[in-house]
């Protein structure tokens, strides 16, 4: 910021109702605040404003009206006004100025949108939004920037305001600190300039992992979200802005107020979530992931039909996604031209509201500014104040909730966006993370990350497309390196462990201790494989062809399912048991499907465990293969003869097939029906985003209703202000008339008596006056007095005064003819005659 910009900026967004509101909230605004205020009130052009005459009779500091001279340096406790018809920003450098309006006709004027975000570019955490009474939803995209960028957010409670709209949508949006009435935001305002932003205690609190771990319990048990490895930076901040905004100065008063406040808990939880997003932002990165999606288009072959599988992951309120989607649309033909199946779109964050707005797929009107003009009638539907993405762009984007650290990741997938997710992870949760997108991604795969993002150590997964647009390649290799991220955990190991779970690393494997490790599992496994947790195949060793299986149902990918079937579902029982009990464990004895006189078996060995003795067990484990020549049954309890050795026998093994059978049966019938209650989910989904559309629908026409009458209810307020102001000088005119002893007549331009004393009324035999008064020659003649009507001509004529002597009744009186004007001085209304 410029050495001339004041220490903090607040924008006021109002409309409809609005005035109230702004007087309430005037009142309490102080000189200590040390804050500079920029009121946006939706106004009609074509109307001259009296608001910056009605603020100013409401507070003790300086009003002043924004002209389109010049952009100014704001002063500091200072409250500006807005003329009609044009936009106010934050120019660059930290000035105000007036903008000509952009964008479509019928947008709200000043838009407090383009306020808010050029607030936020220039000021950062250093300003506040508050959005008052107003109908529409101006403002509830702009308080999203303020708060990405760390300011304060404050949306009069809806219940007090005269409309509704903007209040509310704001609220919708997740990114309001605080819902107050107008009175108590004044007054919070100056609490929350008073304190420091200081986060020296949470630093100190960030080292004693007790302390902040009080404040985590709490937000994993509301939330179930875990935040111990989000970075210390990213935590402090958040916790330091929620306190600030509630007047808390010391972290342990915070706590506990958390402790008895969910909504408090929510509110946090929903500050850390950050649910920010544009439509393509970053316009420069999504040209070229535009360039490489074509790139990836162009090298599919034209038979091939297969879906084209991305997932946005942190998606928030749903932008990115849409963006994302219209890309590969683009590349792919059209909207009209790719069938739904070519193209699936996940898009998931663990923000539950934010999704609900994602799946409604509106929002308001300024988004349209961040779209590409060519794109907006292709994908998108305008209304008089919203933009609402069309239905056939919403069928290719499945929204769900979805946690990128604790949740499988999808698989197969063409291209993942991570944009703006890691920078609030610490280092070891970003590899932990980026380990789980190369292992979702195909070979040739796209990565695209946000501007102040890389990939870090996880280089030899990745590789730039270019070096400054954050956009990555899946390297093209076996799935060996995926297994690093496998063994690999969050918690400290010892050396030597360290070196026995990375074997299979590129960096390491000539190590001594890794030879040794490949010659150790292949002594105890000949023939087998190293499978992980989840029934990946990591590597094959020696030769397992007698017992795989390839069929059209097995895929591509290389997992359990390759195994014949016999051994397919005992291969995942060895691996769990394995892995929970951290023990050898073998299976049993099958016959080769190709040999009548051979079997084999699995033994599961566990590899590597942690070493603080939690979690699950190993994450690795080790297969081997073993064949053996089918021995014959002579073995048989003493007490049965031969026979019934036979039959005892053939019972024990009839009885183990049907048990194994059965589990099979029970196994299968389990993962059928999830999968089958998960297609009813996504169709119970599809089939209320076409409900909310139709509701969406109905209540458009009543938004336009609104948006069109919003201008008129603005200046009506005017109006009504202004008229009881007119009525209590007119009251107080009066009563000074009644009382003026002296004869005292105002005539206007036509000559028409306007108001009169008593003596006036006496002595020209006047009854009364009507509105429009009366002329001067009705009045009655009084001999000796000189005629009014020319010397009155005269004095609008000169527009000077005149001052005469007359005799009349007896007595010598002093006539006065003092003409006044407008009170911006420029044109003569009127002669205002006193006779003493």
């Amino acid at each position: 910021m410029s050495d001339r910009t004041i220490p903090f900026m607040v924008g006021i967004a109002a409309s409809a109702g609005g005035l109230e509101a702004l007087s309430e909230l005037v009142q309490e605004l102080g000189e200590q605040n040390s804050a500079s205020y920029v009121i946006a009130q939706h106004m009609s052009p074509t109307h001259k404003s009296m608001l910056s005459a009605l603020i100013a009779r409401e507070t003790r500091l300086p009003v002043k009206e924004l002209t389109a001279e010049e952009d100014i340096w704001p002063e500091v406790n200072t409250i500006y006004v807005v003329m009609p018809g044009q936009d106010v920003v934050i120019a660059k450098g930290g000035k105000l100025g007036l903008r000509e309006p952009d964008g479509q006709r019928g947008r709200p004027k000043p838009l407090a949108d383009r306020l808010f975000k050029t607030m936020a570019e220039e000021y950062g955490e250093n300003c506040a939004a508050i959005v008052l009474s107003g109908t529409g939803s101006d403002g509830s995209y702009g308080v999203r920037a303020i708060r990405e960028v760390g300011g304060i957010t404050i949306a009069q409670d809806p219940d007090s305001s005269k409309y509704s709209g903007m209040p509310s949508s704001a609220l919708q949006t997740g990114c309001v600190d605080l819902t107050l009435l107008p009175s108590e935001i004044g007054e919070h305002l100056g609490k929350i300039l008073s304190r420091p932003r200081d986060f020296t205690e949470l630093q100190e609190l960030h080292h004693k992992p007790h302390k902040l771990s009080d404040l985590f319990q709490i937000l994993t048990a509301r939330t179930g979200v875990d935040f111990r490895e989000y970075k210390a930076s990213t935590i402090n901040r958040r916790i330091a802005r929620r306190m600030l905004a509630l007047g808390f100065s010391e972290y342990n008063a915070y706590v506990d107020f958390c402790r008895r406040d969910l909504a408090e808990v929510d509110a946090l939880y929903k500050d850390l979530m950050i649910s920010v997003t544009r439509f393509f932002r970053d316009p420069q990165q999504f040209e070229a992931l535009k360039s490489n999606i074509e790139a990836m288009v162009s090298k599919m072959d034209a038979s091939d039909q297969r879906t084209v599988r991305v997932w946005v992951s942190g998606c928030a309120t749903g932008e990115e996604a849409y963006s994302v989607a219209i890309l590969f649309l683009e590349a792919m033909g059209g909207l009209e031209k790719v069938a739904q199946r070519r193209l699936q779109v996940f898009a998931t964050d663990i923000d539950q509201q934010a999704l609900d707005v994602a799946r409604r797929g509106e929002y308001p009107i300024s988004a349209v500014s961040d779209i590409p003009d060519e794109l907006v009638d292709r994908y998108f539907v305008e209304r008089t104040e919203t933009i609402e993405v069309k239905k056939a762009l919403r069928a290719f984007v499945l929204f769900s909730r979805h946690n990128v650290i604790q949740d499988p990741p999808f698989t197969n997938l063409d291209c993942i966006s991570l944009r703006n997710l890691l920078i609030y992870f610490n280092g070891t949760l970003q590899d932990k993370v980026l380990a789980r997108v190369g292992y979702a991604l195909v070979p040739d795969g796209l990565l695209f990350l946000g501007a102040a993002e890389t990939v870090g150590s996880m280089e030899n997964i990745f590789e730039p497309t270019t070096p400054s647009d954050r956009i990555y390649r899946k390297r093209a290799m076996t799935r060996k390196p995926a297994l690093q991220s496998f063994l690999e955990e969050t918690s400290p190991r010892p050396a030597q462990e360290q070196t026995s779970v990375r074997f299979l690393s590129d960096k390491n494997r000539h190590h001594g201790s890794t030879r040794q490790f490949d010659s150790l599992i292949r002594v105890l496994a000949p023939n087998g494989f190293l499978a992980s947790s989840t029934g990946a195949i990591l590597r094959i060793i020696g030769d397992i062809s007698y017992v795989t299986a390839l069929t059209e149902s097995s895929g591509l990918q290389v997992d359990l399912k390759i195994l014949i079937p016999s051994l397919r579902s005992e291969a995942s029982s060895l691996i769990n048991v394995a892995l929970r009990s951290r023990g050898v464990r073998s299976g049993q004895w099958h016959p080769l499907p190709r040999s009548d006189h051979e079997q084999v078996r699995l033994t599961c060995y566990p590899i590597a465990a942690p070493s603080d003795g939690d979690g699950d067990g190993a994450s690795v484990v080790l297969i081997a293969v073993e064949t053996r020549i089918k021995e014959e049954q002579t073995a048989s309890p003493e007490h049965l003869d031969p026979q019934e050795q036979d039959r005892y026998i053939r019972q024990i093994e009839d009885e183990v097939i049907s048990t194994r059978e059965a589990l099979q049966q029970t196994i299968e019938e389990l993962q059928t029906a999830n999968e089958e209650l998960q297609s009813v989910n996504e169709e119970m989904q599809a089939a209320n985003e076409e409900l909310q559309s139709t509701n969406e629908e109905l209540e458009t026409s009543n938004e336009e209703l609104q948006s069109t009458n919003e201008e008129l209810i603005t200046v009506n307020e005017e109006i009504q202000v202004n008229s009881t102001e007119i009525q209590h000088v007119s009251a107080e005119l009066t009563a000074v008339l009644r009382a003026n002893p002296f004869v005292m007549i105002v005539v206007d331009q036509a000559l028409q008596v306007r108001h009169a004393s008593r003596q006036a009324m006496t002595m020209f035999e006047l009854d009364s006056l009507p509105k429009s008064g009366i002329h001067i020659s009705q009045c009655a003649p009084v001999k000796g007095l000189p005629d009014l009507t020319s010397r009155i001509s005269q004095v609008f004529r000169s527009s000077a005064p005149l001052v005469e002597n007359a005799e009349f009744g007896g007595e010598n009186h002093e006539m006065t003819f003092t003409p006044f004007r407008q009170k911006d001085g420029r044109e003569l209304i009127g002669v205002a005659v006193t006779i003493v």
